[in-house]
């Protein structure tokens, strides 16, 4: 038998992997969740909280996304990139759908509780 001498560590997925982006994915992370902490325990004081919290947490998933799973769009990663764009959609439904659920839901448990 011939022995196989392809290293492993030379695959390009392998080689993406880069120490100083999984800490900064960490910093950038922990300071948008500091922030949003904050805004969540003074949001009284802030015009559009919700927008606010919504954005950090928008952003921090960007953040992981480019620095954790490092999506780009070489030709290396072509169909991880394309497997993440057809989940956007789902994701974005599937989060608007649970929003409008606990809207509607929270409208009509109010409305009751209030006629009492």
């Amino acid at each position: 038998m011939a022995q196989d001498t392809h290293d492993p560590l030379q695959h390009p997925e392998v080689r993406l992997v880069n120490g100083r982006a999984y800490v900064a994915a960490f910093v950038v992370a922990t300071a948008l969740m500091t922030a949003a902490l904050a805004v969540a325990m003074h949001g009284g004081e802030i015009p559009h909280p919700m927008l606010v919290l919504s954005g950090a947490a928008a952003l921090a998933v960007a953040v992981q996304i480019m620095f954790l799973l490092q999506l780009d769009f070489s030709s290396t990663q072509i169909w991880t990139t394309v497997s993440f764009v057809l989940a956007v959609p789902l994701f974005v439904i599937a989060v608007g759908l649970s929003m409008w659920m606990f809207h509607s839901l929270d409208a009509r448990t109010m409305l009751m509780s209030l006629m009492h």
